[in-house]
C-alpha cells in the first residue's frame, strides 16, 4: 500500500500533509486528495471569513499527524461530543471522519485508513448540511467516500477493525 500512496502522490492525486511547524514530529501520516488540498487555497473561497475555519482545519490535521491524543468513536451513534475522529455508519464499511468543530460552522473531513496511522481525507462537507443521523445526505457522502477511495485504490480494501488499535497505535482515547 506504501507504494501505491507513494505513486498517487507523485501523480498529484495525494498530497502528504506535513505540519505548520517546521520541526513538529511526524507520529501518524495523513494524505489529503488534491480537491481537499484545493480548499485550502484562499482563490477558492467565496468567503474571506473562511481563512479562519480553514486555520482551524490545519491545526486539527496538525494535531493528528504530531500524535496529539485524539478522542476516537467507534460506535457511530454512541461517541462522546468530544471524538476527534469517528466511524460512519456502517462502521464495516471503513469510512471515518474527521471532526472539525470549531469555530463555526463545523468540517466533516471522510476517509479512511490504508494502515494503522495513515488517514487518506477524501472530501469534505460542512457539517450542517449533512443532517441527521442516518440522513440521506450522510449516505451520499460516504457513498462519495468509498467512490473516492475505489478510484485511488482499486482493488484494495479500506483498513477494518473492531479496537482503537487497529486504527491508532497510540495516544488515542475510546469515547
Amino acid at each position: 500500500m506504501r507504494t501505491i500512496l507513494s505513486e498517487r502522490v507523485q501523480s498529484g492525486h495525494l498530497v502528504l500533509w506535513q505540519p505548520q511547524f517546521p520541526g513538529d514530529p511526524c507520529e501518524r501520516t495523513l494524505f489529503i486528495t488534491g480537491e481537499v488540498n484545493d480548499e485550502f487555497d484562499e482563490e477558492t473561497w467565496a468567503d474571506a471569513s473562511l481563512a479562519h475555519r480553514y486555520g482551524q482545519l490545519s491545526g486539527d490535521f496538525d494535531r493528528y499527524v504530531t500524535g496529539d491524543t485524539i478522542q476516537v468513536g467507534l460506535d457511530p451513534y454512541n461517541k462522546g461530543d468530544d471524538s476527534f475522529l469517528a466511524r460512519i455508519d456502517p462502521p464495516e464499511y471503513g469510512i471515518w471522519d474527521i471532526r472539525s468543530m470549531a469555530p463555526s460552522p463545523a468540517i466533516r473531513v471522510l476517509g479512511a485508513f490504508a494502515e494503522t496511522d495513515v488517514f487518506v481525507a477524501l472530501l469534505t462537507r460542512v457539517r450542517k448540511d449533512l443532517g441527521g443521523k442516518g440522513s440521506r445526505e450522510w449516505m451520499l457522502a460516504r457513498e462519495n467516500a468509498i467512490s473516492r477511495w475505489d478510484h485511488l485504490f482499486p482493488g484494495h480494501q479500506r483498513l477494518l477493525g473492531e479496537k482503537i488499535n487497529d486504527f491508532i497505535s497510540k495516544k488515542a482515547i475510546a469515547v
